[in-house]
């Protein structure tokens, strides 16, 4: 199939998030001292009913133009593309589940304790979790990848490294492949030209039955869980303040919280290098790291 086909396949079947930047109300701030005194005001004032909301600073597959993601609509209605998906993802998974919290989840998570009353991340990493953020305090917007869901039965609560090994069994032809292929930004790896997917083994629910499998991730073209998107809004309305860290919102499920937050008079602060979809929403923004930040924040809060 030529090039041009395939950009037209792309362009008809999938929508990136385009960020969309408004011009700001006021002017970001350089300065990582002035952006560490207004956020240590923030947390002192609002202490216990923060709402953080974290992510990736830009769209993955922006940044990866030529990798083309399985859409939802691919993945529930065809075998086929749930044989690429699964082959794929079982080779990245050894290194994709090695992945560790940094400063900045550590942080969060201590802050968490007696000043943040919810993080909500758009990231599927399940970092948060890691780095011993408390669960009922944290709500991963779209999912993580270390869950599968079954499409036909609903459950959700198969844990992805068993399932590994489940994949494992029925294709252990695979396990030389693991580590030889480039990996994407969503965890998967490039298959070598002479190796066919058609007979990759899918491992059936243990409920049901059924290979209708999927991460349990939101894909796109599907729509995050109404309990999801529901305690999403409910954090925002109880919070008194929002702080968006390291995210520029491109993707509207996101950027519909802060629009909220916004409707409801609460204060905005954004922390993150670049243009966000909020940035004519915020009280101030700081265009500076995110850990720096943080760790002087803890410092002045907690002590060193």
């Amino acid at each position: 199939m030529k090039r041009s086909v395939v950009q037209q396949i792309w362009n008809a079947t999938i929508k990136i998030p385009e960020l969309k930047t408004p011009l700001p109300i006021v002017p970001s701030l350089q300065d990582e001292h002035k952006v560490v005194d207004l956020l240590t005001k923030m947390f002192e004032q609002h202490k216990g009913s923060i709402l953080v909301v974290t992510g990736a600073e830009e769209t993955r597959y922006v940044r990866n133009p030529n990798h083309r993601p399985i859409l939802y609509h691919e993945l529930s209605s065809s075998h086929h593309y749930r044989q690429r998906y699964w082959s794929r993802s079982y080779l990245g998974w050894p290194k994709m589940s090695q992945a560790l919290p940094n400063d900045t989840h550590h942080i969060l998570s201590q802050l968490s304790q007696d000043y943040i009353q919810t993080i909500i991340t758009q990231n599927v990493d399940s970092l948060h979790t890691k780095a011993n953020t408390p669960p009922h305090k944290l709500i991963e917007l779209h999912g993580t990848l270390y869950k599968v869901e079954c499409m036909t039965c609903g459950d959700t609560s198969i844990d992805r490294n068993l399932y590994q090994n489940r994949i494992h069994a029925r294709n252990p032809s695979w396990k030389q492949l693991i580590g030889t292929g480039k990996m994407n930004p969503d965890g998967d790896v490039d298959l070598p030209k002479d190796i066919s997917f058609d007979q990759f083994d899918i491992p059936a629910c243990l409920s049901c039955g059924s290979k209708h499998m999927k991460p349990n991730v939101v894909f796109f073209g599907e729509n995050i869980r109404k309990q999801v998107s529901l305690k999403a809004e409910e954090s925002v309305t109880k919070a008194s303040a929002v702080l968006v860290l390291g995210s520029s919102l491109a993707t509207y499920s996101c950027f519909r919280l802060l629009r909220l937050a916004h409707q409801l008079n609460k204060p905005i602060a954004i922390i993150t290098k670049g243009p966000t979809r909020a940035d004519n929403l915020m009280d101030w923004k700081g265009q500076v790291g995110c850990r720096p930040v943080l760790k002087n924040l803890i410092s002045n809060l907690i002590g060193p």
